[in-house]
């Protein structure tokens, strides 16, 4: 595990491309694996999201001819700054802008197993190369766990550079057991009471039927009814959502179709009488069942709590299938996600400066508007809210429960 590295760094689609198989075996190996890291969630987003002005940097680190390596990087300009063009280095995967952002999520470098340390070390020698230059680095939602903070973020503190990380919101995640009995008795009594009074409820409403989407026939149908009852559900709330942005449908429309012969797509709809008032929009990668959206008729339904019952029948199926986890994703630091059970971990917005003017002004800017932040809210600690129905926000897929 000490032979030297080597390096290529990736600059167009077309190699990129080329990546798939490998990308996604390095990806099974490695500590990072989650859906927002394949190849899939990663390409998908470069064909909608991409653009002339966005530059492709993933540098690929190989031990021989085995790729042992990736950190998936863009370049992207901004003009926060009117008079100061900056050049920030993002992963891939994020950057659009807020009203239609994928949200991806758990990013890091993937690194096979074993060599994350020596990983870690080539990607801050790439970082200090002169042939890339960059005015500041912004990794958003990434976990305390990932090779990011555990790694890259000692090895920047100790080589001086300025950084800061900042809690960004919690991640909700269910270490599901053998049985639906024994994830129950992990419940406490009311939250048990509730889910499954609800779920009677609605079983004696009519005809009852969950079911996962599994035919490319009827996938296009499927995410149609996720689209009509994701608006639905918050227009009711006087907003409108993410699906009103034509790249982000257009993204999630290549994604399913890539996803659903592999065997990751997991959309589900809930059925009363034939007509379907929930949709569940899942992935689901190696052993976690990840929960990304959601819809559900807010009108003739609500009172059956579509969106927690939906949850429940995922679950029980999720550990029927032999999942070992119930991923929620982001949620804020108060969630109804929490009543499910989970097991909560901080995530985290990195920032990096280099020595530089600008990565000193970047960084004594952002330092001076945290500092205002704090006292603006003094003791109080920040509290979740919903925006407009983005997942990017700190707990925007909401389940009325």
């Amino acid at each position: 595990m000490n032979t030297p590295l080597t390096s290529v760094v990736v600059t167009n689609v077309s190699e990129f491309a080329d990546l798939h198989d490998e990308w996604n075996r390095l990806l099974d190996k490695s500590r990072s694996r989650s859906i927002c890291l394949t190849w899939e969630w990663l390409f998908t987003w470069w064909e909608v999201y991409g653009g002339a002005d966005i530059e492709l940097r993933i540098l690929l680190l190989r031990s021989g001819k085995t790729l042992i390596g990736i950190a998936p990087f863009i370049i992207v300009p901004t003009t926060e700054f009117s008079l100061m063009r900056i050049r920030m280095l993002r992963f891939l995967g994020t950057g659009e802008p807020e009203w239609e952002e994928v949200a991806s999520e758990y990013l890091d470098i993937i690194a096979a197993d074993g060599y994350e340390i020596q990983v870690a070390q080539c990607v801050w020698s790439y970082l200090q190369s002169s042939n890339l230059q960059w005015d500041q680095i912004v990794f958003n939602d990434v976990m305390d766990d990932s090779l990011v903070i555990t790694q890259l973020l000692k090895i920047m503190n100790e080589s001086g550079i300025h950084s800061r990380h900042e809690l960004i919101g919690t991640r909700y995640r269910i270490d599901l057991p053998e049985s639906w009995s024994d994830y129950l008795a992990t419940l406490d009594s009311g939250t048990k009471k509730r889910l499954l009074y609800k779920r009677r409820k609605l079983e004696r409403a009519g005809s009852v039927e969950e079911k996962l989407v599994a035919e490319p026939t009827e996938i296009d149908a499927a995410f149609s009814e996720l689209v009509r009852l994701h608006a639905l559900r918050w227009v009711s709330r006087g907003r409108t959502g993410v699906f009103v942005s034509e790249r982000f449908v257009t993204y999630h429309k290549k994604l399913i179709h890539r996803l659903l012969p592999i065997g990751i797509l997991n959309l589900r709809l809930l059925r009363l009488d034939r007509v379907v008032i929930s949709a569940l929009y899942n992935f689901r990668c190696g052993t976690a069942d990840y929960f990304y959206q959601t819809g559900f008729d807010v009108e003739g339904a609500s009172k059956y709590s579509p969106g927690l019952v939906s949850h429940s029948y995922a679950i029980e199926d999720a550990i029927r299938a032999g999942m070992k986890k119930y991923d929620f994703m982001k949620g804020g630091t108060v969630s109804y996600k929490s009543e499910f059970g989970c097991q909560e971990s901080p995530m985290y917005d990195l920032y990096a400066y280099p020595h530089s003017g600008k990565g000193y002004f970047l960084y004594f800017n952002a330092t001076v508007k945290d500092k205002i932040r704090s006292l603006k809210r003094g003791t109080k600690p920040p509290q979740a809210a919903e925006k407009n129905g983005h997942k990017k926000t700190t707990d925007s897929h909401s389940v009325d429960t």
